[in-house]
């Protein structure tokens, strides 16, 4: 068991580069969650570093579709080159609004895409954890706004809200918004 348990958290550490041992720390969603109200441009100022993010320029477009579902339109530039990945984004279950689904292609499994602060307007905070055996998990965050940037204390309180909860928020990175293109 010991031998499966370190191979997964082998691969888990070669898709990711936010593994930790031990199981996901208890981070709650908020309570109340308006789709219709987060649709729209996100540009990404922080997140912890993954293998599919690797460019600057980092935004999203949220677009609601007509089955409910939430495109979710990805792009960044990598080498002056844009690189897209289109998502179906849903919420599987109405008594937690802001926990919701997303995935980048068909047929692979759905990922935790859970909204953990947003005033709708300015900031988004997003966190997603998943266990690997109970021995690992793989840790995603990014703090997302409206412009191409946020105010360092916005960032600073949204930081704190997740470490409050035992997120090592040191894994944090900046994302490069300087001369980016609307």
């Amino acid at each position: 068991m010991l031998g499966v348990a370190v191979l997964a958290l082998c691969v888990a550490a070669s898709l990711a580069q936010s593994p930790s041992f031990g199981g996901c720390p208890t981070v709650p969603s908020q309570k109340t969650f308006d789709v219709n109200k987060y649709l729209g441009f996100w540009y990404e100022i922080y997140l912890f570093p993954t293998h599919f993010e690797k460019g600057k320029c980092t935004r999203a477009k949220y677009t609601l579709k007509d089955n409910g579902h939430v495109e979710v339109y990805n792009r960044d530039l990598q080498d002056g080159t844009e690189v897209r990945a289109i998502g179906d984004l849903y919420r599987p279950d109405a008594a937690h609004p802001a926990n919701l689904k997303v995935r980048f292609a068909a047929g692979t499994p759905y990922g935790s895409y859970n909204v953990i602060d947003t005033d709708y307007g300015n900031y988004t905070l997003i966190y997603s954890c998943e266990s690997i055996l109970g021995v690992a998990h793989i840790e995603f965050a990014w703090i997302l706004a409206r412009n191409m940037t946020l105010e360092q204390s916005t960032t600073d309180r949204l930081m704190t809200e997740l470490q409050g909860y035992g997120v090592d928020v040191t894994k944090f990175h900046k994302s490069d918004q300087v001369g980016c293109p609307q």
